[in-house]
């Protein structure tokens, strides 16, 4: 299944799609913004990237109209257990959504042009009750995003890596059409 907008192509990534990804997966400042860790060598990119293209089975690949490169990728994939525990989503259908885009591509309406056709798909369609998306609570630009999409506030949740807390906001949005 692949989605078209106005100036992306979502699909599945293919073998061919790698050293685009590399262009923007193993930027530190971009990788940063992501929960996966930073990727400093080919290994580790091409882990990253065989992960999302043989394992997330609704991951897709932002290919640009303009140039047919990848400029990132949005996964849809099950709710964060932490998450499906909260009683206001008991009994719900959900999906979490998270995604990674070029620098050189953000702040150009694309990312909003992505998600807003999935989430499309998942409510118009696949009719879930719910959409989760969270973000770290450095990422302003997640957080614009989101709100600009209509997520509203949910709980803010914390890990630590390393030593060191990392805090997650974490977003929603109902299907107000069920």
């Amino acid at each position: 299944m692949f989605f078209e907008t106005e100036h992306l192509i979502l699909r599945k990534f293919q073998e061919d799609d790698f050293d685009d990804f590399c262009e923007y997966a193993m930027d530190d400042e971009m990788s940063r913004m992501t929960v996966r860790n930073l990727l400093h060598s080919i290994e580790d990119a091409r882990w990253n990237f065989d992960w999302l293209k043989d394992k997330e089975d609704r991951c897709y690949g932002l290919v640009y109209m303009d140039t047919g490169r990848i400029i990132g990728n949005l996964t849809v994939c099950d709710v964060p257990k932490e998450i499906l525990e909260l009683e206001k989503l008991k009994g719900k259908t959900g999906k979490s959504i998270s995604y990674s885009i070029s620098r050189k591509y953000q702040r150009k309406g694309l990312m909003f042009e992505a998600a807003s056709a999935v989430i499309r798909q998942l409510f118009y369609v696949e009719g879930i009750d719910y959409i989760h998306w969270g973000h770290f609570s450095f990422n302003t630009s997640s957080e614009m995003l989101q709100k600009k999409l209509g997520f509203e506030y949910l709980t803010t949740m914390s890990y630590y890596d390393e030593g060191k807390e990392i805090v997650v906001i974490h977003r929603i949005i109902f299907n107000h059409n069920k």
